[in-house]
């Protein structure tokens, strides 16, 4: 019934909605991937598969109006290299945005926590980043708009990728993987394409004042 009432009400994004994309470079940083499975929720759903899924649309959406998206990866795999520390794996998803010059990044990732009932979902920034923070609150906005889940608001944190990029960065936390109800709506296609949506949505507001 849950994904049902998201999904029924949840905006479609045409190519008139995102014209302020165009032009730009995007980095995309599916959270985990390779011998990092990330979290993985009460009935087995892995993160890094789901932020991949989600990355895979962002992709999709944003290039098909105009953008240019670098992804640090689009297989299942590590960015560095195979059971990597963590140190190296972080720096090579930053190198890949940093190397492209893109204008902004942004990393997908499902939150876990250990009492199940924790839910919703949640954007970070890097303390200090005025951008950084604009953007994640455009993001967190499209996003608590359409997927109905509980709004847990914008949030600054020092993770690695948002200190060590060189433009403006956020994290989406899109749902609580370790939550039943929200690992079983981020393992649904509908619900994938609906987060993506909404964090193209938010980018392309950032960049109608760019």
């Amino acid at each position: 019934m849950l994904l049902m009432q998201i999904i029924g009400t949840s905006p479609i994004v045409s190519a008139s909605d995102l014209q302020a994309v165009s032009g730009h470079t995007i980095a995309i940083d599916p959270g985990h991937g390779g011998s990092d499975s990330g979290a993985v929720g009460p009935n087995g759903i892995m993160e890094k598969n789901v932020t991949l899924a989600v990355a895979e649309k962002v992709y999709s959406i944003l290039t098909s109006n105009g953008a240019t998206v670098i992804m640090t990866r689009t297989t299942d795999k590590d960015v560095y290299a195979p059971n990597d520390t963590a140190i190296q794996e972080l720096q090579a998803r930053c190198d890949v945005a940093n190397t492209a010059n893109a204008d902004i990044f942004i990393s997908i990732h499902a939150n876990s926590f250990i009492n199940s009932s924790a839910s919703g979902t949640e954007t970070f920034y890097c303390s200090g980043s005025t951008h950084g923070q604009h953007l994640a609150s455009l993001i967190q906005a499209e996003a608590a708009k359409s997927n109905g889940l509980v709004n847990r608001g914008i949030s600054t944190a020092n993770f690695y990728v948002l200190k060590n990029t060189s433009m403006p960065s956020v994290l989406v936390e899109t749902a609580f993987i370790s939550n039943p109800k929200e690992e079983s709506l981020l393992n649904n296609d509908d619900f994938q394409t609906l987060m993506a949506q909404a964090i193209c949505q938010g980018i392309n507001k950032y960049f109608q004042g760019y």
